[in-house]
């Protein structure tokens, strides 16, 4: 047997171990952006609400000043 599969077959459960736990913390590493990529998604949505109801508002304003100026 060659040396380097003794090593390997000697510290198996080590390595199965290590393998096992880098899984875990990928899942929960992919787990916290999806989360991130959701607050993110909600905060874009947001700011995109926010700025429709501001050109909405400015609109009626200009509006009501065209309307104010016809007036007098």
């Amino acid at each position: 047997m060659k040396l380097f599969t003794k090593f390997k077959l000697k510290h198996e459960g080590f390595f199965k171990a290590i393998n096992l736990d880098w899984r875990v913390v990928a899942v929960e590493l992919m787990d916290d952006l999806n989360e991130e990529r959701k607050r993110r998604f909600m905060t874009d949505q947001e700011n995109y609400d926010l700025k429709q109801r501001l050109a909405i508002y400015k609109e009626k304003e200009q509006l009501n000043q065209k309307g104010a100026q016809q007036h007098d």
